[in-house]
């Protein structure tokens, strides 16, 4: 994509109702500085209006003698994050290295999170490298977006040299990287990190606890998992479906149905990942009434059209023999 179609696109998002509002706001200014444009940038960008976010760099750009700033292209690069086409991203991420940011922490963050949000893993560790001084935001933001890529080993490792790298690592950089370590069944590494948490006094936080329920019982661990999920004060959604998927996963349906009931009785309504963890997906025997009870909640939940749920729906159905069943789920299924 040309400097031409970059400019293309951009004059086309300019006509935009969300383009008009921002230019509306600021015409009330009659000499407005950068930190205005971030602002206004910003508060678009929040508001899901990005195509005014783009707008008002185009205007920057052509028609005021003002510099954009680290601020302004890390919030630009954000925005670009949530198109359909990264080709808005990489000129954003070209001016804002032709503009001397390309070390800066809070580009290099933006830019790491973009090319991870497209699945390109490999430019988006060339752009971490290019950062001078990594702060625990830009080492978050590379280890949480290698395990949304599914790169589990790569994610433990940057995660061990940001430890040797003597960077403060937060609660949110154990939550990260717990995720990894449950994927691979890397019980070590859990534990370390289990350790790491009560050391450091984040045993406490919830989304920490979660982690370790969830390592735990993919480790085989359910005692440990069980006892971990008691630390946890005020369990929210997620961490009950940590717990229930656990016992699940280990062939305790049964114990499995029993917190589903209690997360029933405390209040919360089921989406579609605690439907999935509480069918009997991983049991060798028959459980027809509970699958057929399971499946009558998710209707009544909203959520029998999930894919993730049908498909759950239709192995048990299948094991169990329950063809029809099976097939009129698959037949149902729009995707």
């Amino acid at each position: 994509m040309g400097e031409y179609h970059f400019n293309l696109a951009i004059g086309i998002v300019e006509d935009t109702v969300a383009g008009t509002m921002a230019y509306n706001l600021f015409s009330s200014f009659s000499k407005p500085d950068i930190f205005l444009f971030n602002v206004i940038i910003r508060s678009s960008s929040h508001n899901n209006h990005h195509s005014s976010s783009f707008s008002l760099y185009s205007h920057l750009r052509k028609k005021t003698s003002l510099k954009p700033d680290n601020f302004t292209y890390a919030l630009l690069i954000s925005s670009s994050s949530y198109l359909e086409s990264p080709e808005i991203g990489y000129w954003i991420h070209f001016h804002s290295i032709i503009d001397g940011f390309q070390s800066d922490p809070f580009v290099g963050s933006s830019v790491t999170d973009f090319y991870l949000k497209f699945n390109q893993v490999h430019k988006a560790r060339k752009a971490f490298d290019k950062i001078t001084n990594p702060d625990t935001v830009s080492w978050n933001t590379l280890i949480s977006g290698l395990v949304r890529n599914c790169c589990f080993s790569e994610s433990i490792k940057v995660f061990e040299c940001m430890l040797l790298s003597g960077t403060r690592f937060e609660s949110t950089t154990l939550a990260a990287v717990l995720p990894a370590a449950a994927e691979l069944q890397d019980m070590r590494t859990g534990k370390y990190v289990h350790c790491l948490a009560i050391k450091t006094g984040f045993f406490t936080h919830v989304y920490v606890l979660t982690g370790l329920v969830s390592l735990y019982s993919r480790c085989g661990g359910i005692l440990t998992c069980k006892f971990v999920f008691e630390q946890i004060n005020e369990p929210d959604l997620v961490s009950w479906n940590a717990i229930i998927s656990g016992y699940s996963c280990n062939g305790e349906a049964g114990f499995s149905v029993k917190l589903f009931k209690d997360f029933i009785g405390s209040g919360f309504k089921a989406d579609s990942s605690t439907i999935v963890g509480v069918l009997p997906v991983f049991s060798p025997f028959g459980h027809l009434c509970l699958c057929k009870s399971v499946h009558g909640l998710s209707i009544k939940f909203g959520v029998d059209l999930n894919s993730s749920v049908s498909t759950a729906l239709i192995t048990v159905y299948s094991r169990l023999n329950e063809i029809g069943s099976a097939r009129k789920l698959f037949d149902g299924s729009s995707k």
